[in-house]
């Protein structure tokens, strides 16, 4: 399953929250395919992230140091929901990072009773095409880039996102996944 949801989010709180990810901290620790245990320290590739919320279990959340962020965001999962017109128990939020030439691997971020949202952003004002598309398997189909646009997949869709073809422009994700409920 393929949707794009477009105009849930004003272009204002788009471009302030670009703005405040990019003066964020970001890490090169968000391993994709992780293939090791305990740690999960090897995959198949880093790339720049930043986890702001995870859901360890029923009881257990984790919170990104950026306690104001991390809040923003779930109000953003609380947007989603009411656009999809549907309830979800929120899983995880988290952020990518990519500049030219770090392009993600085919990878899946959920299961199958999890949706996942992937909203793309840049703090730039991008009006050409230089690249940043969301590739999605299962349809075999390109999602071109664009600010603010959010693409909902299943949990267990393989897919990936490609950098910008430019140098220096950083294309930024928010990954929101929610397990559906009964």
């Amino acid at each position: 399953m393929l949707k794009i949801h477009k105009d849930i989010f004003d272009k204002k709180w788009l471009d302030d929250l670009a703005f405040n990810l990019m003066e964020g901290s970001w890490y090169c620790n968000n391993i994709a395919n992780v293939k090791t245990w305990p740690y999960g320290l090897s995959g198949t590739h880093l790339l720049f992230g930043n986890e702001y919320f995870r859901r360890l279990d029923e009881n257990q959340i984790r919170y990104n140091n950026n306690r104001e962020m991390s809040l923003n965001l779930i109000k953003a999962f609380d947007a989603i929901q009411i656009k999809v017109r549907r309830k979800m128990k929120l899983m995880e939020i988290s952020t990518n990072l990519q500049f030219k030439h770090m392009d993600g691997t085919l990878h899946t971020d959920g299961t199958k009773e999890q949706s996942v949202f992937i909203l793309m952003l840049s703090n730039n004002n991008i009006v050409e095409d230089i690249g940043g598309e969301f590739f999605h398997q299962p349809t075999n189909t390109s999602v071109s880039f664009e600010h603010g646009k959010l693409i909902e997949q299943n949990g267990v869709d393989l897919h990936r996102g490609f950098a910008f073809n430019k140098p220096f422009i950083p294309r930024m994700s928010v990954k929101f996944v929610g397990e559906n409920e009964n």
